[in-house]
């Protein structure tokens, strides 16, 4: 067989593995939402124990109920936190799907919307101790916009922590997409060097 034809080979092969394989990968994804889950709870932790007198405010409302004023410092940092955790959390889905990394990067920061949907409902109709993530001090975005004394900058933060979420989840599936190409193209030349 001829160099050319085991590249083209290759590159068929792989082509029609990615058609094959390709799209939303949902065990990936849900990979992806416990690596945000587990990076958002263990930044969070380690922030808030070691910041001292520095703010870090991932909610805008306390276990209480109560609304808290918005500090730019605590907001800035929360965020960045949580564009850290989409990041990985999107590196790990892309990296497990194998191919279309940004798309399940993306799957991965929807189901961690889903989950404060379905704990912001739970607070709602249930009663407050029920919202797993206002009480673990993970993000409750839409849990705080119930706030009777709702403000403008609660929401503002809202949206820039779920901007940042899917941001960072984006960027981090499309490392791991980038990383498989990589192993692709080196399948490919493996296959395109003849052996001696």
């Amino acid at each position: 067989m001829s160099t050319r034809s085991r590249i083209r080979g290759a590159e068929t092969s792989i082509a029609s593995i990615r058609e094959r394989f390709g799209g939303i990968d949902t065990p990936a994804a849900l990979g992806g939402l416990l690596a945000i889950i587990g990076v958002l709870a263990l930044i969070s932790s380690l922030v808030a124990a070691g910041a001292g007198a520095l703010t870090y405010q991932v909610n805008a409302i306390d276990l209480d109920g109560n609304l808290q004023e918005m500090e730019m410092v605590g907001v800035l940092l929360a965020t960045l936190v949580v564009f850290v955790a989409g990041l990985v959390g999107g590196w790990v889905a892309g990296r497990m799907a194998r191919f279309d990394g940004v798309m399940n990067g993306i799957a991965a920061a929807i189901w961690l919307l889903l989950l404060v949907a379905v704990f912001a409902a739970l607070g709602a109709w249930v009663g407050e101790e029920y919202n797993a993530f206002r009480r673990a001090g993970l993000p409750d975005w839409l849990g705080q916009l119930r706030a009777d004394d709702l403000t403008f900058e609660v929401i503002v933060a809202s949206a820039v922590g779920i901007a940042a979420l899917f941001t960072g989840a984006l960027v981090g599936g499309g490392l791991g997409d980038a990383h498989n190409r990589k192993v692709d193209a080196a399948l490919t030349d493996s296959v395109a060097t003849p052996r001696s």
